[in-house]
């Protein structure tokens, strides 16, 4: 009984490592597909909106959970999460117009959005053991393997065979994200958390520190250049081939991956001081993205997609941990559910003042981001 905890924790991140692949692989060449499907940039940034969705969704998952404080609930929330995961992204095979295609990775975000934050408060209970820092920043490298499989896979796959026996090739790993959740499941049902502590609900009690670092992150994310925007004008200016964004994506979670644990590490030391890699590392991978614009360059493509990687990584580790150290057992679902709806939301703005703007002007755009990021940064010194 004792290990279960242990087993419990390395199947959710082997369940992220097969969703990872699904949906990330998918997410490599999104932006370039709608465009190879005939949408505009305006299109691209719709497709970006899916982040809107799942984020807000997960608010609304929190608060489900909450007012059900069921066990059952949590685990349903979350096996029905990485179902529609597994089956949209396989389905862009059929796709026959960029709205039918966007409407597919809509589809993923809310699969995303319904699990998140049920898992992570799952997630947050099995990894206290070994410091929840250094539990996520393994997560987050199991994950991001799969995140760099995802991209290599569609990468080859595209390059022989094109853009719908790719999107077929992602229902194997799909079936396996399955298999692990479900495992987890059989060997953990009761999460003491819920059981024990059962959730708050509403918006009180939160703590002047919780919304200061809320604030932080929604600058951050105003000025964190979606992907499927980035994907998108890397093929509009002609800098890379459809397989060569999927591989520089590739890129991008392979970095996320690599600082995975070291940052969970350094977050069990620093807390929240560590967080201040995020806002440069958004500001440098908008800006060197910004060069290509008139001067294209694979190299600074290729750049700019690590420096990205670098922001998620600290998104999928550090910036998760923190919820649960700013907030007890009984808030952090609603607390996971609140950032999720408020970054969504800054993160699908930022994509669509992002674009407005650098139709505009390219130096409009660059100021933008130099903006957001100080903004960010300057909350992060009050936490």
């Amino acid at each position: 009984m004792s290990r279960k905890w242990l087993y419990v924790f390395i199947l959710l991140g082997l369940t992220s490592l097969t969703a990872d692949m699904v949906y990330e692989g998918g997410r490599s060449v999104g932006g370039s597909y709608i465009e190879f499907l005939g949408g505009s940039a305006i299109a691209s940034a719709i497709a970006s909106s899916g982040d809107l969705i799942g984020y807000g969704l997960r608010f609304v998952s929190a608060f489900l959970a909450s007012v059900f404080a069921s066990s059952a609930i949590f685990w349903g929330f979350t096996i029905f999460g990485y179902a529609i995961t597994a089956l949209s992204i396989p389905l862009l095979s059929y796709a026959s117009s960029w709205q039918w295609a966007t409407t597919l990775i809509l589809l993923e975000r809310v699969g995303k959005g319904i699990r998140s934050p049920v898992r992570d408060v799952i997630l947050a209970e099995v990894s206290e053991k070994i410091g929840r820092g250094k539990g996520f920043g393994i997560h987050e490298l199991m994950d991001q393997i799969g995140a760099v499989g995802g991209p290599v896979i569609v990468s080859v796959v595209l390059a022989f065979y094109g853009y719908r026996v790719a999107f077929a090739a992602l229902l194997i790993p799909g079936v396996a994200s399955i298999a692990f959740i479900l495992t987890s499941y059989a060997l953990y049902p009761t999460i003491k958390a819920v059981e024990i502590s059962p959730p708050r609900i509403g918006f009180r009690g939160m703590g002047k520190r919780f919304w200061i670092y809320i604030a932080s992150m929604t600058f951050l994310s105003l000025g964190y250049i979606h992907w499927m925007v980035i994907s998108y004008y890397l093929r509009y200016w002609n800098v890379l081939t459809d397989a060569e964004i999927a591989l520089a994506y590739m890129l991008a979670m392979l970095t996320d991956a690599a600082i995975a644990v070291p940052i969970g590490v350094m977050y069990d030391k620093l807390k929240f001081r560590s967080l201040y890699i995020a806002p440069p590392s958004a500001l440098g991978a908008a800006l060197i993205l910004l060069l290509n614009a008139a001067n294209p360059n694979k190299i600074m493509a290729y750049v700019s997609a690590a420096l990205w990687g670098v922001t998620m990584g600290c998104f999928e580790t550090i910036m998760r941990a923190s919820i649960a150290d700013i907030l007890p057992p009984e808030r952090r679902a609603m607390g996971y559910g609140i950032f999720g709806l408020i970054y969504g939301i800054s993160w699908t703005v930022g994509a669509f003042v992002f674009v407005f703007l650098l139709q505009t002007s390219i130096t409009f755009a660059a100021t933008y981001v130099v903006l957001m990021q100080c903004l960010s940064i300057a909350l992060l010194t009050m936490i």
